[in-house]
């Protein structure tokens, strides 16, 4: 009785036959396309049908807490904080660094504190950056190109993204007068999380996410 069981539990937290599990990506995001790469090839390594679907970060997440997709990709154990029928995949899938940049030559060493005093541009709806920054005077934007604009137009004296954002690599290679100002505000592990009905494929996702990232 106890294996069978065990193998209905096995068997309802699979994608069904020919279905893949869906799962949400916040879209115009580099640092996602990156963690959705690794995650697709974690899940065939672990053969499991996966589909990527692009939605705004808050309402993705609500709707991977209902089950109405089945999962989230590239998301902070703080972002999930809310959402009790989220599972974390306890392997990280992507390393997040929140880092200032500007036309001035600001001191960052005390991290998000030195922040302070200062007009603000980042991504809206990245909930770690959005607490760290509360309280702040910030301008909170959809996409990497608007919060660029917006920092190189004089509206925002530092604009907040992730150092390995393509995005900003491109643009400060093309722009001297833009500075990284380093270090980095903070670093961050992101994950993927699974709605608890697929819970019990958690173990053999991190096993292939270690495979993928450690070959």
């Amino acid at each position: 009785m106890k294996v069978l069981a065990t193998l209905l539990c096995a068997l309802c937290s699979a994608p069904l036959q020919g279905q893949d599990l869906q799962l949400y990506v916040i879209p115009a995001t580099p640092a996602h396309i990156e963690a959705w790469q690794t995650v697709e090839a974690a899940a065939r390594l672990a053969g499991i049908g996966v589909a990527a679907r692009e939605l705004p970060p808050d309402r993705g997440m609500i709707l991977a807490n209902k089950g109405e997709v089945d999962g989230a990709i590239g998301r902070s154990a703080l972002a999930a904080s809310e959402y009790p029928d989220l599972v974390q995949v306890p392997e990280a899938i992507y390393m997040y660094e929140p880092t200032a940049f500007s036309y001035r030559k600001l001191d960052v060493s005390h991290g998000w504190k030195s922040l302070r005093g200062h007009t603000l541009c980042m991504r809206r709806g990245y909930t770690l950056t959005e607490r760290r920054t509360s309280g702040l005077q910030r301008q909170r934007l959809d996409s990497d190109a608007s919060l660029l604009r917006m920092l190189r137009e004089g509206g925002c004296e530092i604009a907040i993204m992730d150092r390995r954002n393509t995005v900003i690599r491109d643009a400060v290679a093309a722009d001297r007068d833009l500075l990284e100002l380093l270090p980095p505000l903070e670093q961050v592990p992101l994950y993927l999380f699974l709605h608890k009905r697929h819970a019990a494929l958690a173990p053999r996702l991190a096993e292939a996410l270690r495979q993928v990232k450690h070959p």
